[in-house]
């Protein structure tokens, strides 16, 4: 689990550093949620179009 290995490594850290390098993560976590979001709007048009391309 990446939060786990997070959680282990920040453990030797002060908590709110713990806290900030989480909040940063889930904010990370969900840009990436949010462009493969809008990859996959792109993408679909694309997957109904490519068969009459042919």
């Amino acid at each position: 689990c990446f939060l786990g290995q997070l959680a282990r490594s920040c453990s030797n850290h002060d908590p709110e550093l713990e806290v900030s390098s989480v909040e940063k993560t889930i904010q990370n976590a969900e840009k990436i949620e949010l462009w493969v979001d809008h990859q996959h709007l792109f993408q679909t048009p694309d997957m109904r179009v490519r068969p009459f391309d042919r």
